[in-house]
Protein backbone atom coordinates (compact mmCIF):
# COMPACT_ATOMS: atom_id res chain seq x y z
CA UNK A 1 0.00 0.00 0.00
CA UNK A 2 2.99 2.45 0.86
CA UNK A 3 4.48 1.48 -2.32
CA UNK A 4 1.66 2.49 -4.37
CA UNK A 5 1.02 5.61 -2.50
CA UNK A 6 4.77 6.53 -3.08
CA UNK A 7 4.26 5.61 -6.95
CA UNK A 8 1.28 7.89 -7.30
CA UNK A 9 3.36 11.12 -5.50
CA UNK A 10 6.16 10.43 -7.64
CA UNK A 11 3.88 9.86 -11.01
CA UNK A 12 1.79 13.43 -9.79
CA UNK A 13 5.33 15.39 -9.12
CA UNK A 14 6.67 14.46 -12.61
CA UNK A 15 3.83 14.77 -14.17
CA UNK A 16 3.40 18.21 -12.93
CA UNK A 17 7.67 18.97 -13.48
CA UNK A 18 7.04 17.70 -17.20
CA UNK A 19 4.82 20.83 -17.71
CA UNK A 20 7.44 23.63 -15.72
CA UNK A 21 9.93 25.48 -18.74
CA UNK A 22 11.63 27.42 -16.29
CA UNK A 23 12.52 26.56 -12.51
CA UNK A 24 14.98 28.81 -10.59
CA UNK A 25 15.88 29.60 -7.35
CA UNK A 26 18.29 32.50 -6.41
CA UNK A 27 20.46 32.29 -2.81
CA UNK A 28 20.59 34.43 -0.07
CA UNK A 29 22.72 35.68 1.99
CA UNK A 30 23.41 34.22 5.16
CA UNK A 31 19.73 33.09 5.53
CA UNK A 32 18.94 37.02 5.40
CA UNK A 33 16.91 38.55 2.08
CA UNK A 34 17.62 42.28 1.51
CA UNK A 35 15.25 44.80 0.02
CA UNK A 36 18.46 45.87 -1.89
CA UNK A 37 18.99 41.91 -2.98
CA UNK A 38 16.55 42.50 -6.22
CA UNK A 39 15.91 38.21 -7.68
CA UNK A 40 16.39 38.20 -11.52
CA UNK A 41 15.01 35.71 -13.84
CA UNK A 42 15.30 35.09 -16.89
CA UNK A 43 13.20 33.19 -18.71
CA UNK A 44 12.73 31.92 -22.71
CA UNK A 45 9.51 31.54 -23.94
CA UNK A 46 9.88 28.89 -26.96
CA UNK A 47 6.04 28.55 -27.47
CA UNK A 48 3.12 30.53 -28.19
CA UNK A 49 0.69 29.26 -25.52
CA UNK A 50 -0.69 29.91 -22.39
CA UNK A 51 1.13 29.57 -18.52
CA UNK A 52 0.82 29.40 -15.04
CA UNK A 53 3.52 31.58 -13.23
CA UNK A 54 4.92 31.04 -9.75
CA UNK A 55 6.52 32.82 -6.82
CA UNK A 56 8.40 30.50 -4.77
CA UNK A 57 10.39 30.63 -1.34
CA UNK A 58 12.17 28.68 0.95
CA UNK A 59 11.86 29.31 4.18
CA UNK A 60 13.42 27.57 7.57
CA UNK A 61 10.93 26.79 10.53
CA UNK A 62 11.05 29.80 12.95
CA UNK A 63 10.49 31.76 10.33
CA UNK A 64 9.30 35.29 12.15
CA UNK A 65 6.16 36.42 9.90
CA UNK A 66 2.85 35.38 9.10
CA UNK A 67 2.63 36.60 5.66
CA UNK A 68 5.43 37.83 3.29
CA UNK A 69 4.84 40.57 0.48
CA UNK A 70 6.23 41.21 -2.86
CA UNK A 71 6.80 43.25 -5.60
CA UNK A 72 7.20 40.66 -8.78
CA UNK A 73 8.22 42.63 -12.32
CA UNK A 74 7.72 41.29 -15.77
CA UNK A 75 9.48 42.45 -18.98
CA UNK A 76 8.32 41.37 -22.27
CA UNK A 77 10.38 40.99 -25.35
CA UNK A 78 9.02 43.94 -26.59
CA UNK A 79 10.19 46.09 -23.42
CA UNK A 80 7.17 46.57 -21.70
CA UNK A 81 7.45 46.62 -17.71
CA UNK A 82 4.41 45.51 -15.95
CA UNK A 83 4.68 44.93 -12.38
CA UNK A 84 2.33 43.02 -9.66
CA UNK A 85 2.40 43.13 -5.68
CA UNK A 86 1.50 40.31 -3.26
CA UNK A 87 1.10 39.65 -0.42
CA UNK A 88 1.59 35.40 0.72
CA UNK A 89 0.38 33.80 3.96
CA UNK A 90 3.28 31.65 5.35
CA UNK A 91 1.55 30.69 8.25
CA UNK A 92 -2.02 29.85 8.20
CA UNK A 93 -4.55 30.50 10.52
CA UNK A 94 -4.01 27.86 13.10
CA UNK A 95 -0.43 28.72 13.34
CA UNK A 96 0.93 26.01 11.06
CA UNK A 97 4.30 26.57 8.20
CA UNK A 98 2.62 27.07 5.06
CA UNK A 99 4.34 24.38 2.43
CA UNK A 100 6.10 21.02 1.91
CA UNK A 101 8.90 20.27 4.44
CA UNK A 102 12.16 18.81 4.12
CA UNK A 103 13.61 19.07 7.86
CA UNK A 104 13.09 22.28 8.49
CA UNK A 105 13.35 23.90 5.10
CA UNK A 106 9.98 24.49 3.79
CA UNK A 107 9.07 25.28 -0.04
CA UNK A 108 6.11 27.14 -0.52
CA UNK A 109 4.95 27.70 -3.81
CA UNK A 110 1.74 30.15 -5.03
CA UNK A 111 0.46 31.16 -8.44
CA UNK A 112 1.02 35.02 -9.24
CA UNK A 113 -0.74 34.55 -12.75
CA UNK A 114 -2.74 32.30 -14.36
CA UNK A 115 -3.69 31.22 -17.65
CA UNK A 116 -1.14 34.23 -18.90
CA UNK A 117 -0.91 34.19 -22.51
CA UNK A 118 3.29 34.36 -23.49
CA UNK A 119 4.35 35.02 -26.57
CA UNK A 120 7.49 33.36 -27.87
CA UNK A 121 10.72 35.35 -26.60
CA UNK A 122 12.91 36.30 -23.73
CA UNK A 123 11.14 37.70 -20.57
CA UNK A 124 13.01 39.33 -17.37
CA UNK A 125 11.25 38.92 -13.99
CA UNK A 126 11.93 40.34 -11.15
CA UNK A 127 11.46 39.76 -7.10
CA UNK A 128 11.55 41.99 -4.38
CA UNK A 129 10.00 42.06 -0.87
CA UNK A 130 8.18 44.64 0.48
CA UNK A 131 8.53 43.80 3.95
CA UNK A 132 9.37 46.80 6.46
CA UNK A 133 11.55 44.47 8.12
CA UNK A 134 15.29 44.65 6.23
CA UNK A 135 16.31 42.27 5.81
CA UNK A 136 14.06 39.28 6.11
CA UNK A 137 15.00 36.65 8.14
CA UNK A 138 15.25 32.72 7.72
CA UNK A 139 15.29 32.93 4.09
CA UNK A 140 16.91 30.36 2.06
CA UNK A 141 16.06 31.03 -1.39
CA UNK A 142 13.49 32.89 -3.71
CA UNK A 143 12.49 31.29 -7.02
CA UNK A 144 10.34 31.44 -10.03
CA UNK A 145 8.23 28.95 -12.11
CA UNK A 146 6.98 29.30 -15.28
CA UNK A 147 4.00 26.02 -15.92
CA UNK A 148 2.27 25.31 -18.91
CA UNK A 149 -1.51 25.33 -17.83
CA UNK A 150 -3.12 22.08 -18.47
CA UNK A 151 -5.25 21.53 -21.33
Amino acid sequence: MIKSIRFVLLLSFFLVACRDVYRNFEGTSDLRWYKNDIKKFDVRIREKANYDIYFAIRYTTGFPKKQISVRISQITPEGKDYYKDAVFNIIDNNSRYVGEVAGNIWDFEECIAENQNLAQGDYQFKIEHTMPDDPMILVVDVGLIVRKTKD
